[in-house]
């Protein structure tokens, strides 16, 4: 019961977020779209604006990757015997090597822009 609650509540947030940036962009592009047909300048922050926004893409990738690194290292050494399976090996490699990811994202991404 509880599961079924919590989707049907996130979703009910998703379509709502959807919906809002839906109906707010498409007010932004018509009064934009107003502004040019009567000749009137836009705003700088408009025109600068248009595609200022990036996904970090680089960054997500590299830290999932680093706590996928991380989980696939603490199998590896308790399939070993170096760590029993209850040691909890598993969330100190995974932060570890999501911490290592997060740096290397910071330097990647540091570089691209």
């Amino acid at each position: 019961m509880s599961e079924i609650t919590f989707t049907i509540i996130f979703l009910a947030f998703l379509t709502a977020g959807f919906f809002a940036w839906f109906f707010t962009h498409k007010t932004r592009e018509k009064e934009r779209l107003l502004m040019i047909e009567k000749g009137m300048e836009l705003p700088q922050e408009e025109a600068g604006r248009r595609f200022s926004f990036r996904f970090p893409w680089l960054k997500i990738g590299t830290v999932v990757t680093g706590l996928s690194l991380g989980v696939a290292t603490a199998e590896f050494l308790i399939g070993f015997g170096i760590f029993s399976p209850g040691s909890g090996a598993q969330p100190v490699f995974m932060f570890l090597f999501g911490g290592i990811g997060m740096i290397i994202a910071h330097f990647a991404d540091r570089d691209r822009t």
